[in-house]
């Protein structure tokens, strides 16, 4: 089986903190990339087009919103699981994350919410 790779996008260290020691505890041998925006994410996109798993949130600094990179997302990483963790819990939002095809995870985070979603990669 060939290496995971994951990208977390949270501007929440912590918050990135968790969500890669539940990754590395689950998938200890993938490789998880960090950005603390949607603006630095699209930064390291075009060295890495093999991205397995995305998790966003929704709102961060910068002039690109969680969704907005998302959408973005699912033309360039068509088989990659993308998954909206956020703290923004607006029926707007989660209608939208739906609309586009990807998870919505209300934060806080935990494995019981993070875990069933890298098991269907």
């Amino acid at each position: 089986m060939s290496q995971k790779k994951a990208l977390v996008v949270d501007d929440s260290t912590v918050t990135r903190l968790m969500i890669r020691k539940i990754i590395s505890e689950k998938h200890p041998n993938w490789e998880i990339l960090e950005a603390d925006s949607a603006d630095k994410a699209n930064l390291i996109l075009p060295d890495h087009p093999d991205i397995d798993f995305f998790s966003l949130d929704q709102n961060m600094p910068g002039t690109i919103s969680g969704l907005d990179l998302a959408e973005n997302l699912k033309s360039s990483y068509q088989n990659a699981k993308i998954v909206l963790i956020t703290a923004n819990i607006q029926d707007a939002i989660k209608n939208k994350a739906k609309n586009l095809g990807i998870d919505f995870i209300e934060k806080p985070i935990t494995a019981e919410k993070i875990i069933p979603v890298l098991e269907n990669l």
